[in-house]
Order: structure tokens, then C-alpha cells, then sequence
């Protein structure tokens, strides 16, 4: 059999999403999770287990317009904005599950005592307010004497009997049992005339307060008489956020001067100890917002919107781009359509027609007729004082043939039907009335354009759709199969097939009987949560890709895990355990059925079910002559934050890529250092 050549490949570039800005970070240790709070008031939970990937994002809405703080209190999360309100989520529905509101208007910090018991807000009029964590929800239980100007960052003491905040001049040691201050220790001022702003805060077990000013400058404080210990000038401009170890020997400071600067406790003499600097990371160009320490790992993040982390040993720096949690793409091979979610926005697009002709030199094919820009789709709605603004999109999809359009926001699901007959394309939207008001986390058609819905309330729809309304088919209960909520959905191509896996790694496969969908069996539950899915066509082989890009193979007629599975679990390729970026996506060559195509942040793999190499990793030859065949794994690096790729006919592939240069592009101006004498 002849080999196939290459297919064509049309690389979409116009995919251009803004780089949000991380504003806030908070770690869940027990849980290994990260929330992450942007620019539009979007929070993203991250699983830092093995390769760290987002798992749920809560979108932004109109409701919750502003992120300025997030604290963790067991498994549930807290925000504060410029609303003045007290957030709790629902992270199984990705939305708001209860809102308090704060005395003192806009509130910038918030933090949870060590037992769990109460939460402390800072506001803008002074007032820090205590609340009470009970087991369902938040009681207001009192607010603290008046100070003076806006509380910016506070923290409790390790007793929760004490509270340090930061602001304006000032950092004040607040009792929580009398309510009153204990102590105001002013910081000083760099010019007579500019105020020094105290933006961020550290207290050691041993109640030493640590804080980062506008000054750039990190001072250190004994709390329990409110006197300065030392002062390093650590910075050229603001300090914006610190964090320390867990032993509290270390601690990382960076802001507007992105430097990230490590300074180390050590003792001096008479068990006395003084706080030294010791490395410096030049990770970020731009403002350092926030920094979380997960033991040896520092998170760090800010105005250009990646989540870097970095450790050593050995040296090691990762970043994560500022890309919308997968999937953001939807590919239609036979209306040959692409849609391309934002945050707030979804951009529909016509790909380009290629010629025959080909570049001798460059390899490239002549494009006869460019991309289009079909449609772009918000959700538009008005607040109480009249002003438009956009919803944040949850999840959105196409039919294969290109028209039929869903997307979902916290306030329902949409259904458009897309007409590009003639030049201008027309969209007619289909009731959905029958369907209830609940929104989706993940939605799929099938090949004959039914439904499959994953409503954030639990469980699945099948909906039939006509050309003026959706009706409800059936509604599957997915109680004792799925844990958690559904965010990854499979449909075979003849519709027998559908799956659905959660973030615990419950994956579930029911088979369509008598037109319904029935309970067919369950995946062996893998230790770990999966980032991708995806079943071979003309087949009922289902492949998983997990966040340590481990896969499977499971056949779904046999209901156990294939030959091919077994053998590679037994000795995984190196080419898959050294990645470093989760699994994106998986699809197939319908030329060679043997050919799994897998791709992550910035490389393709091809597994080869057939082909086996020898495992070359040791240099020197064994004593028994034995060497472990692997499955032949090839690696192509030629993209840089790959988002999506797939088939749209046997020889023509689909790869949206984001350009790393358009997302410089769209950041504002960093501050600017002389370096060598030279700006």
C-alpha cells in the first residue's frame, strides 16, 4: 500500500483574542486548583496536577462586572468588586450562587481566616467588614471602627484574632474582638507631595508583617508593637503582590516593575533573623499582578494574560497563553465554516478556496478565494440604568453543515439557523421555549443535526430541530455515571455512539435504541481529569487523552480498553510524558486507520498503532541485550499556540493557530528600564 502524501493545511490566523489581564489569583492547596480572575470578571479554575489546563471557566456577566479579590474557603470561592458584593460561585453550574452585599461601596480585598469561620473585606470608605461562613451560605456578622480612605489588601494573623490592612499611608493592626485599631505604623513617603499607596501584604506565624508599597520598596514589621524592622528598596516602581513559602523562609515580590525578586529568611546571630535578597526571574515584560507559591512553583501573572509558572531545579519556565478554555473552536467540514469563540463574541468564517497551482520554493498553495467573515454574534442586554453590555458566551457550537448555530450565556441558550445562499448571510433564530432557560456548559450536534445539550443543572437533552422550532426529545439522567458537570461530549458520526466525561474522570457512553438514548456502559476511572475526546470514525473506538497526555483506547461495542491500549500502557512513549501542555484535541487520517493525530499548545503527534521503534534512552548496552519497543510516535513543531486541528475533507486539514505577535501587539506600553545604559 502506497503511503498517502501530505494533506493540505489551511492555517487560520485571523483568530486574534485579546490578551485579558489577570487581576487576581487564588490557590486551593488540598485540591491542587487555581482560580484565576481576568479583566472581564471571567474566572478560570485551573487543575495544576501534571500538565496544568483550565477545567471550568465562569464566564463574566453584567451582574458581576468586577473581580478586584478571590479567597478560597475549603472547595468554595469568594470574590469582591467595585459592585460592593460579596460573591459566592456555583462551580458545578459555572454561576453565582449567592451575593451579600458589602457597607462601604466598592470593596478591593477580602481574605478567610485560618479556621474557615469568617471572611474580611476591605471597602472604599474605610470600613472592614467581617462575615460569618456557615455551611450553605454568608451572614453578615459586623464591620470594624472607620478608618480613613480605601482598605487596598488586608490579611488575618495566623490566630484569626487580628487583622493587618493596607492603605494609603498607613498599615493598621485591627483587633477583631474590640473592633478598634491596635496599631498604625506609617511606611513614609518617597516625595513630599505623592502619598505612598501599601498594596500588598504578608504575615508570618510569628506575627511579622510584610509589605509592598508604591515605593517600590518591601518593608518588614513586627506586628506585635507596630515598630519597622527592616526596608529593602526591591523595586524601581509599585510592588502589586508578594506571597510566601510555606515555611515562611522565602518570599517573591514583583508589580509594575515586573522583576520578580526572591528574598530568603536567615539567621545572623543570637537567633536573630534578617530577610536577604537572593535570585531575581525576568519572566514578564509587563505588570506582575499576582503571584501564588504551590511549593516549590511559583504562578505568576498579570497585565499580559499569561500564567506563567517557573522552579527551580531544575531551571524550568512555562507559560500558558491567555486562550479560552478548550473548546474554542468549532470546525463544519461540510459547510466548511469556522467559528471562533471570544468571551463575548463569537466570529463565524467562510475558509478559503486553494488552487492547484503550488510555490516551488515556498511549498505553498495559491488561495483563489480569501476567508470571509460571515457573522459575529453577542448577547446584548441592558442594565438598571439603561447602558447595552455583553454577556459573557459559556460555550457555543455549529452544525457540520454550517446552519445551525448554538451559544449559551448565564442567561440561556440561543439557536440560530444561518442562511449564506445569498451575499449577505441571514440568520433566523428558532424558538426554544421547550428547552427551559438553563444554561449550558457544552453542546454537540450530531451528524443529522440533532442536539446533544449538557445544561448546567445536570444531565443531557436531545433536541430535534425544525426550521422554526427545537423540541425536547429526551432528557437523560446522568446521576449515578457522572459526578461533576459535563464538559467534554463525543458523538459517533452515525449518531449510535454518545459520550460524556466530567473533570473527575467519569466517562460515560450511551447508545441510541428505539431512537433514545440508553445507558450502554461506563470507561474505567482514571486517576486523573481528561482534556480531550474523540471517536475514530466508521468505528466504535473511543480514544481519552488525560492531563498527563496519557491516552486510551477503548472499544465501545467490546466495552474493554483494545490491545493497542493495554500495550501502551505498559510502556508509554517519551515523546507523550516529557509534554509539558495538555492534550487539546484528537482526530483521525480516514486514509490510515491505524493513525492517531493528537496535538497540544504548540506540537502535533502522530501515533502509529502499527509501527513500533526501539527505546534508544540508555547509553549504555545492557548485559542481556534486552530493549523495550515503543509505539512510533512522530513530533511536528512548526506552530506556536495551536488551538485547533482537524479534517475537513480526506486531503484538507484545518489548524487554527494564535500568533504569539498579536497578542504582544494588543498590550499597553510596560515601564521602561534603562538596560546597559540604554532604554
Amino acid at each position: 500500500m502506497s503511503k498517502p502524501r501530505n494533506p493540505k493545511i489551511h492555517n487560520v490566523r485571523f483568530y486574534k483574542p485579546k490578551p485579558n489581564a489577570v487581576y487576581c489569583m487564588a490557590l486551593q492547596p488540598q485540591g491542587n486548583k487555581l482560580a484565576v480572575s481576568r479583566a472581564d470578571a471571567s474566572v478560570e479554575i485551573w487543575n495544576l496536577t501534571h500538565c496544568a489546563f483550565i477545567e471550568r471557566t465562569i464566564a463574566s456577566s453584567t451582574e458581576n462586572f468586577s473581580i478586584e479579590g478571590l479567597a478560597w474557603c475549603d472547595d468554595r470561592l469568594f470574590s469582591v468588586g467595585l459592585h460592593g458584593l460579596l460573591i459566592e460561585y456555583d462551580l458545578m453550574k459555572l454561576d453565582l450562587k449567592s451575593r451579600s452585599v458589602v457597607t462601604g461601596e466598592a470593596a478591593f480585598c477580602l481574605d478567610v481566616n485560618k479556621e474557615k469561620t469568617q471572611i474580611a473585606i476591605g471597602t472604599e470608605q474605610g470600613y472592614l467588614n467581617i462575615f460569618q461562613i456557615t455551611e450553605d451560605e454568608v451572614l453578615f456578622e459586623k464591620f470594624l471602627d472607620k478608618q480613613e480612605g480605601r482598605i487596598l489588601c488586608l490579611k488575618f494573623d495566623n490566630s484569626g484574632e487580628f487583622i493587618v490592612s493596607g492603605s494609603m499611608d498607613a498599615i493598621r493592626i485591627w483587633s477583631v474582638k474590640t473592633n478598634q485599631a491596635l496599631h498604625k505604623m506609617i511606611p513614609g513617603r518617597a516625595e513630599h507631595n505623592k502619598p505612598t499607596i501599601v498594596w500588598c501584604l504578608a504575615i508570618t506565624q510569628d506575627f511579622t508583617v510584610i509589605s509592598g508599597d508604591s515605593r517600590g520598596i518591601l518593608t518588614v514589621w513586627d506586628g506585635k508593637v507596630g515598630a519597622q524592622l527592616e526596608s529593602y528598596q526591591s523595586h524601581r516602581a509599585d510592588i502589586l503582590s508578594l506571597c510566601l513559602s510555606e515555611d515562611e523562609n522565602s518570599l517573591y515580590c514583583a508589580g509594575i516593575d515586573p522583576n520578580v525578586v526572591n528574598y530568603v529568611r536567615i539567621e545572623v546571630k543570637d537567633g536573630a533573623h534578617k530577610w536577604v535578597r537572593s535570585i531575581q526571574r525576568k519572566i514578564h515584560d509587563h505588570d506582575v499582578r499576582a503571584l501564588v507559591l504551590n511549593g516549590n512553583k511559583l504562578y505568576s501573572s498579570g497585565v499580559d494574560g499569561y500564567l506563567t509558572c517557573s522552579y527551580h531545579p531544575p531551571k524550568t519556565l512555562l507559560k500558558y497563553p491567555p486562550i479560552l478554555q478548550n473548546p474554542c473552536v468549532t470546525i463544519c467540514a461540510k459547510g466548511r465554516y469556522v467559528m471562533l469563540r471570544y468571551p463575548k463574541l463569537i466570529e463565524i468564517w467562510s475558509l478559503g478556496e486553494i488552487g492547484s497551482d503550488r510555490d516551488k520554493h515556498t511549498g505553498l498553495y495559491n488561495v483563489e478565494k480569501a476567508p470571509r467573515k460571515l457573522v459575529a454574534l453577542q448577547k446584548v442586554v441592558t442594565d438598571d440604568e439603561g447602558v447595552e453590555k455583553h454577556e459573557g458566551i459559556i460555550c457555543s457550537t455549529i452544525s457540520d453543515d454550517g446552519t445551525l448555530i448554538l451559544y449559551s450565556t448565564r442567561l440561556g441558550v440561543r439557536l440560530l439557523k444561518l442562511d449564506c445562499g445569498e451575499s449577505t448571510p441571514k440568520l433566523v433564530p428558532i424558538e426554544t421555549d421547550g428547552l427551559g432557560v438553563s444554561p449550558c456548559v457544552s453542546a454537540k450536534f450530531t451528524k443529522n443535526n440533532r442536539l446533544i445539550l449538557a445544561p448546567n443543572s445536570g444531565g443531557l437533552q436531545v433536541v430535534a430541530i425544525s426550521s422554526c422550532n427545537a423540541v425536547l426529545m429526551q432528557n437523560i439522567n446522568t446521576e449515578t455515571e457522572i459526578e461533576d458537570m459535563i464538559v467534554l461530549l463525543a458523538v459517533s458520526d452515525s449518531a449510535q455512539f454518545l459520550v460524556g466525561g466530567d473533570v473527575r474522570g467519569n466517562i460515560a457512553v450511551w447508545t441510541l435504541k428505539n431512537d433514545q438514548y440508553v445507558f450502554h456502559c461506563k470507561l474505567p476511572k482514571y486517576k486523573l481529569s481528561p482534556t480531550a475526546i474523540a471517536i475514530q470514525p466508521n468505528s466504535a473506538n473511543l480514544v481519552v487523552a488525560f492531563n498527563n497526555n496519557n491516552i486510551i483506547e477503548y472499544d465501545m461495542n467490546r466495552r474493554e480498553l483494545t490491545k493497542f491500549s493495554r500495550s501502551l500502557a505498559k510502556n508509554l512513549p517519551k515523546q507523550l510524558t516529557s509534554r509539558v501542555s495538555p492534550i487539546r484535541n484528537i482526530t483521525f487520517d480516514s486514509r490510515v486507520k491505524d493513525v492517531i493525530i493528537l496535538h497540544d499548545d504548540d506540537s502535533v503527534l502522530v501515533v502509529d498503532k502499527e509501527k513500533t521503534t526501539t527505546n534508544r534512552e540508555s547509553k549504555v548496552r545492557k548485559i542481556d541485550g534486552e530493549s523495550k519497543e515503543q509505539f512510533a510516535v512522530r513530533c511536528i513543531k512548526k506552530f506556536k499556540h495551536l488551538v485547533h486541528l482537524s479534517w475537513i475533507s480526506d486531503d484538507e486539514m484545518v489548524a487554527v493557530e494564535v500568533n504569539p505577535l498579536s497578542l504582544i501587539e494588543q498590550l499597553p506600553p510596560c515601564l521602561v528600564q534603562n538596560t546597559f545604559g540604554r532604554k
